[in-house]
């Protein structure tokens, strides 16, 4: 991966440009082109004036000297009003074309992210790091507010100061060719320093770009509204605080440090450049005063030399650039690393509609999460017969929902496979498979969106169709839900949205029931229940559970709790301990068997009344 700074870093972000539209990336370059002109154009002009005033004061008026002064005014009133015209233009189309390009980058980082099938890159510290630094202006890190975006048109806009600088250079090259060399020379020289050490500085900022995630996790507690109930109740404000600070204050204290470093050096490397500066305008003074130049060209001549020594100095536009590019490199670190993780997959290809319609099998199964010490599955060997319901009931920790995650292929066995009439899960196509589940989680999204769309995104092809949408709302208790919002189901269902509602947690339980429910209706064979009554009332999970069979009519179900009480209804029984089953079968079989089930069973009913 090609580090921040130089020329190669460079050409990577003049290629993005063509996603900020060709046309809109054809008129800023023609802007900043008409703008590297203007400023030599003003310096000649100037000088121009200068030198003709003396001559028209002492001609007077209607002589050929004060018309060559006229027509001087009359220019450098052109070029002046050019520019109060083009430096507007070129901050509107480069803020176009800068979000466009941004838009582009957040797309590639989307797509990457979503190209493995399972979620495990998702949790891989490096990934989250780079998301941070990716961010660009979106980013909770205030060190590099600059995007690729901002380093694309920069790219163009210190290109435009460049080209000005050395026309500048053109016309003290005309006056002193010894003054240009020895200014242009000192000025790359220092401006090659500056850009190393710059360059040095973003790497190391990219360094502690974990740091700086881990600053903004703990100040978020105290802004996001989940947590900052918590953080208040339990009186954990100034706690939160001091982390912060002491967090941030590490990091922030190291930066500056680089960054007082930098500077030194810097200012060091523009020491040869003060001495071809001054030297310049020595020689030019020294030309004047010998008859050699005139005023006129003398004031031109020490203006160029300015502009062609401030080639030495990081501008605005480098500073984006150098920014853009740590967001830049972020980006395609995301990408290589999806790409990583995609390849270390198995992705087939078989069709999967109409599965299961023998059964599904859990053989010799074994799982661990990545950076934790012992498995959460292990040899686990489970069959589910096509159209029967299931019930997995165990200890918190017991694998419930990582063998439900594993399933929907979120996450990839370690050993052992999952099949669907014989056929593993890991050669199926991995969309079509998931068609065939409609899942209810037990940590269920709760989309900031419209009613329609919190229900309708289990079937996108049904999202639209408002009969559809109430039969699965009906089905799982939540159409009275949605008919009383605000404005039925094109209300947000969150107060942070304008018009918007909040829902209880046994509501938004009901309303992620319905969405699991659409997707059966769009031709999902297996229900997958995961907790679906934990934020529910008694008599609201007395009320679900009493429609069990009719919600589960034709599908293969699985339904995973920790309430043993609750799963009697399932035709069979699985009770998972130490990543295996260690029993199974109906209700009635598991009570008479007088093992684990029986325990847990009793010690529940007698706890919760339950008969």
């Amino acid at each position: 991966m090609a580090r921040s700074g130089g020329w190669r870093s460079r050409a990577r972000v003049v290629r993005l440009l063509p996603t900020g539209g060709r046309v809109w990336v054809a008129v800023l370059v023609l802007l900043y082109a008409v703008q590297a002109v203007l400023v030599p154009a003003e310096i000649a002009v100037t000088g121009w004036l200068i030198g003709a005033l003396p001559g028209a004061l002492a001609a007077g008026g209607g002589t050929a000297e004060a018309a060559e002064a006229y027509r001087a005014v009359a220019a450098l009133g052109a070029v002046l009003v050019a520019g109060q015209v083009v430096g507007p233009a070129v901050s509107l189309v480069r803020s176009h074309v800068r979000r466009r390009v941004d838009g582009a980058l957040l797309e590639r980082s989307q797509r990457a992210l979503n190209l493995p099938v399972g979620l495990a890159h998702l949790h891989d510290p490096a990934v989250l790091d780079r998301l941070n630094l990716g961010g660009g202006a979106g980013s909770s890190n205030v060190f590099a507010p600059a995007s690729p975006g901002e380093a694309a048109v920069g790219v163009l806009g210190r290109t435009a100061t460049v080209a000005s600088a050395l026309l500048a250079g053109l016309i003290l090259l005309r006056v002193s060719w010894p003054s240009a060399v020895a200014v242009l020379a000192a000025s790359a020289a220092a401006r090659r320093h500056g850009q190393r050490h710059h360059a040095a500085m973003y790497r190391r900022f990219k360094d502690l770009a974990g740091d700086y995630r881990r600053a903004g996790y703990t100040s978020s507690l105290a802004t996001m509204p989940a947590a900052a109930k918590e953080t208040r109740v339990f009186g954990l404000g100034d706690w939160l605080v001091d982390r912060y600070r002491r967090q941030w204050g590490e990091v922030t204290a190291e930066m500056a440090a680089v960054r007082a470093d930098v500077r030194a050096r810097t200012v060091r490397s523009y020491g040869l450049m003060a001495v071809a500066q001054a030297g310049a305008f020595v020689h030019l003074g020294v030309s004047a005063a010998g008859g050699r130049i005139g005023v006129g060209t003398l004031t031109a001549a020490l203006w160029a030399s300015l502009r062609l020594g401030s080639l030495a100095f990081f501008t605005s536009d480098d500073l984006r650039v150098e920014q853009g590019l740590v967001s830049l490199d972020a980006v395609e670190e995301i990408e290589t690393l999806s790409a990583v993780a995609a390849r270390a997959e198995t992705v087939g290809a078989a069709p999967a509609a109409g599965l299961p319609s023998a059964s599904i099998r859990f053989e010799s199964v074994c799982f661990s999460y990545p950076g934790q010490d012992g498995p959460v599955l292990d040899g686990l060997d489970l069959e589910v017969p096509a159209g029967s319901s299931l019930a997995i009931v165990g200890a918190n920790g017991a694998g419930k929902t990582t063998l439900v995650k594993l399933l929907a292929r979120l996450y990839h066995p370690t050993a052992g496979r999952i099949t669907v009439d014989g056929t593993d899960v890991a050669a199926l196509d991995p969309a079509a498979w998931r068609r065939q589940l409609a899942v209810i989680f037990q940590d269920f999204a709760r989309y900031e969106l419209a009613a329609a769309d919190n229900v309708g995104f289990g079937a996108l092809a049904l999202r639209h169709d408002r009969d559809a949408l109430e039969r699965a709302a009906a089905r799982a208790g939540a159409l009275g839900i949605v008919e009383g919002l605000p404005d039925g189901w094109s209300t947000p269902l969150s107060r942070q949205q304008p018009g918007g509602a909040d829902l209880s947690g046994g509501e938004w339980q009901r309303v992620a029931l319905a969405r699991a429910l659409l997707a059966v209706e769009a031709g999902a064979r297996v229900l997958v229940l995961d907790e679906p009554t934990a934020n529910l009332d008694v008599r609201a999970e007395a009320e679900l559970f009493d429609s069990f069979l009719e919600l589960t009519a034709g599908c293969t179900t699985l339904l995973v709790s920790h309430r043993f009480s609750t799963v009697r209804r399932a035709q069979r029984i699985c009770v998972l301990d130490g990543g295996r089953v260690a029993e199974l079968g109906s209700h009635d079989e598991l009570m008479a068997l007088g093992g684990r089930y029986a325990s847990f069973y009793g010690l529940q009913s007698a706890r919760f009344g339950a008969r």
